[in-house]
């Protein structure tokens, strides 16, 4: 788009346009105190101002490293001011690998929480800067905000223009960064205010990581654009953040199966007030039935959704009428999203029946960091996004994800999704969680192998698994084991990883 005179239309904007329409509402509140607009505005221009006194330039890209921190939403902004683009490191990986997505976008400043180990930075990054403390041979962050100028940043940004650089979570190889404009990112907003009830007065809390696109995708930015408060909690235990959503009046949220059900689990759970909360979204990883009934009688509606980075994230939303009429769904698709299940053939697979799932929409991403190859094999004609996710769709539009297409596997002739496996097991009152894949069976086929944690002072036996299963499942897709254990691999998100969870079997190869 031109840039003569269009000034900033992006994503960096928005703190600014807020404060002049309520400079007095609270945007932030953290480490015990409340932000407003106005007062937020001012940190983000000091901070643009700063980070271009550091040579950040248009397409330059500012790395984040560190837990959640207000400071992670000030640099997001600012960078966006600048017509750079933030990359956020996800602080759980090992050193080796916060090396490897850090050379992967070679950042020209590096933004790190001093509550992490220094990690190995790439040649391209001219200044460190500590956020929450000071080291040696760096810059204070608070100091750097301190001693920058509070004048307006003239840069002009489109909505086209690249604006983030998260990485995929590298479940089956290494992480990939995805290109989101501001374009992807605040359609998504839009996509969110067309299904689900945000308001202007709305206070969420922050407790999904905000290097994860769902992070500040699902919550966080939809709130900030109506001019609502984001809580971010100092303790992000389960107990600690019940008693945020107490202190603040927490109406809205949004948390992956994980994070929720251990609030669930939390023996402040049964006594906490949550009667100021409207709805808690979910997604990133299925979401067991117990789970959002549990949610539901205390008063919360739990609405599945379903995301995925590359769609900046949201693609499926279950609306609030239908949580318990459709529990389990993902939902159907806000106002900008077009989806597709597309069977083998590639043709539109009829309703009830398991194909890929695919997206499109302006929320999409532009493709992955330097790696054509891999966009060109996502992303094809007509701007479809194949999720790689295998989904069904109902007569009425409600889409439910089954499991990732290539986890499937062929028994007694016939294609076997371990999730709707994985589901059943977990509908057993006893069984906390479960995982299934499949392995070589001795006529050269696979069969199904289930491995199950159980729950909290709740005893099964094999034997009563399987003949659960087999009163709900087809003949094929029954598990032929099934192996207690005390828990299982999972990802920052949630996910099963199916790999580690194979190579538990033995004689059989992991990959």
């Amino acid at each position: 788009m031109s840039r003569d005179g269009a000034g900033n239309l992006g994503v960096g904007s928005w703190i600014e346009r807020r404060a002049r329409i309520a400079p007095d509402h609270v945007a932030l509140i953290a480490r015990g105190r409340p932000v407003s607009y106005a007062e937020l505005a001012v940190r983000i221009r000091r901070l643009a101002n700063g980070l271009r006194g550091l040579g950040v330039a248009r397409g330059d890209r500012v790395a984040w490293l560190g837990p959640n921190d207000p400071a992670f939403l000030e640099s997001l902004f600012a960078a966006g001011l600048l017509g750079a683009v933030l990359a956020p490191v996800n602080h759980r990986l090992d050193s080796s690998q916060r090396a490897f997505v850090l050379s992967d976008t070679r950042p020209t400043v590096l933004l790190e929480h001093d509550a992490l180990e220094p990690t190995p930075t790439p040649g391209s990054v001219r200044r460190r800067v500590t956020v929450g403390g000071s080291r040696a041979d760096t810059l204070d962050y608070e100091a750097l905000i301190a001693s920058s100028p509070d004048v307006p940043v003239d840069e002009a940004v489109g909505l086209d223009d690249l604006f983030l650089l998260p990485h995929t979570s590298g479940t089956t190889g290494n992480p990939k960064a995805v290109m989101l404009s501001h374009g992807s990112v605040t359609w998504n907003v839009v996509n969110f205010l067309s299904c689900a009830d945000f308001r202007g007065d709305d206070v969420t809390i922050a407790i999904a990581p905000f290097f994860r696109v769902g992070g500040t995708g699902v919550n966080v930015l939809p709130v900030l654009f109506a001019g609502g408060t984001v809580v971010v909690p100092d303790d992000a235990s389960p107990d600690g953040i019940l008693g945020s959503i107490e202190r603040h009046r927490v109406t809205v949220g949004f948390g992956n199966p994980d994070l929720l059900d251990g609030l669930a689990r939390s023996e402040r759970w049964p006594a906490a007030d949550l009667s100021s909360v409207r709805f808690v979204v979910t997604g990133g990883a299925p979401v067991p039935e117990r789970l959002i009934r549990a949610f539901l009688d205390r008063g919360v509606t739990l609405l599945q959704g379903y995301g995925l980075s590359e769609a900046g994230p949201l693609a499926l939303l279950l609306d609030a009428p239908h949580a318990l009429e459709k529990i389990g769904s993902a939902g159907r698709p806000p106002l900008l999203v077009d989806i597709r299940i597309a069977g083998t053939d590639g043709a539109d697979a009829p309703a009830g029946h398991t194909g890929e799932l695919l997206v499109r929409g302006p929320n999409v991403m532009l493709g992955y960091w330097n790696r054509p190859t891999e966009t060109a094999e996502v992303l094809i004609d007509g701007g479809w996004l194949r999720t790689g996710d295998a989904a069904r769709v109902d007569d009425e539009g409600f889409v439910w994800i089954v499991d990732r297409v290539e986890a499937r596997f062929r028994s007694a002739g016939r294609i076997v999704y371990p999730g709707d496996v994985e589901r059943v097991l977990m509908a057993h009152p006893s069984v906390a969680d479960a995982g299934v894949v499949g392995v070589p069976a001795p006529d050269g086929d696979e069969i199904g192998a289930a491995f199950v944690v159980l729950a909290p002072e709740r005893v099964a036996t094999e034997a009563e698994l399987i003949a659960f299963s087999g009163e709900r499942l087809t003949a094929h897709e029954i598990p032929a084991s099934i192996t207690f254990v005390e828990s299982l691999p999972r990802n920052s998100v949630g996910k099963l990883v199916r790999s580690e969870l194979r190579a538990r079997v033995p004689g059989v190869d992991p990959g």
